[in-house]
């Protein structure tokens, strides 16, 4: 199980105190994720994929989610990692944000 977490973001840090000790801490603003952990992410994700986003931060504003295919929205947050909504749980199956 995996938390992708911003210690900066006071809904991130409330959750984070209800997280078992055998969560994976992920600070993926400090750490360079591969696409492929944002691709997982996005095809696993139970729920509209613009919940994943903070679409009003730039350079997202505008993003056409409706035209943008799985892999280069998972390159984009790759290289933009502080357009992900937080915080994210991910038990393995399905993510929950």
């Amino acid at each position: 199980m995996r938390y992708f977490h911003n210690p900066r973001c006071s809904k991130s840090r409330q959750c984070l105190t209800y997280m078992s000790d055998n969560v994976d801490i992920v600070l993926y603003l400090n750490e360079e994720l591969h696409p492929s952990v944002y691709l997982s992410l996005l095809q696993r994700y139970d729920g509209d994929v613009s919940d994943l986003l903070r679409l009003q931060e730039s350079p997202a504003k505008g993003i056409d989610l409706l035209s943008y295919i799985m892999d280069a929205l998972a390159e984009f947050l790759s290289q933009h990692p502080f357009v992900v909504q937080r915080p994210i749980y991910d038990d393995g199956a399905v993510s929950y944000t």
